[in-house]
């Protein structure tokens, strides 16, 4: 085998390692002091309505990561195939549900308080099935998309 063969091979495979969907599995799962504070913010109001608390888990953050950057970067706040973004992440997972938040200033009680004002919104958050959540926040100076993915817990 030539080296020019070699290199282009190699490149080859450096291409889909970056360009595979398990590439996007290494989005934080971290939780910042905003995410940990809208976290906070959904658990108490759940609580004001008598449901349990939701749990963080690293599937449904990475999830929740990656649909943030993707809104940033595209400054489009949207949807898209939630369902099928999350099962990437996370396995075993009978529901889920998404909410999105695009503000100027991202303060965890203004967008808790947004999504209790919505219907639709509203109903995810307050869903006794949903156990597990995931949340990311990603930003710039001047806005600032958010990401929370609900599911159940099995």
């Amino acid at each position: 085998m030539s080296i020019k063969t070699l290199r282009r091979a190699l490149l080859a495979v450096l291409m889909i390692c970056v360009l595979s969907p398990s590439a996007v599995a290494h989005a934080s799962a971290r939780t910042d002091r905003l995410e940990a504070g809208i976290l906070r913010a959904m658990n108490d109001y759940r609580a004001q309505h008598g449901l349990p608390k939701l749990r963080t888990q690293s599937g449904f953050a990475r999830a929740a990561d990656v649909h943030s950057a993707k809104m940033l970067r595209e400054n489009r706040l949207a949807h898209d195939q939630y369902g099928k973004r999350v099962r990437r992440y996370v396995r075993r997972v009978a529901r889920v549900g998404e909410n999105l938040a695009w503000m100027s200033r991202c303060k965890p009680q203004a967008i808790v308080q947004m999504w209790a004002q919505s219907a639709t919104h509203r109903k995810v958050m307050l869903s006794r099935s949903f156990r597990r959540v995931g949340v990311a926040k990603r930003a710039t100076s001047n806005i600032c998309f958010v990401t929370a993915d609900f599911g159940t817990a099995r």
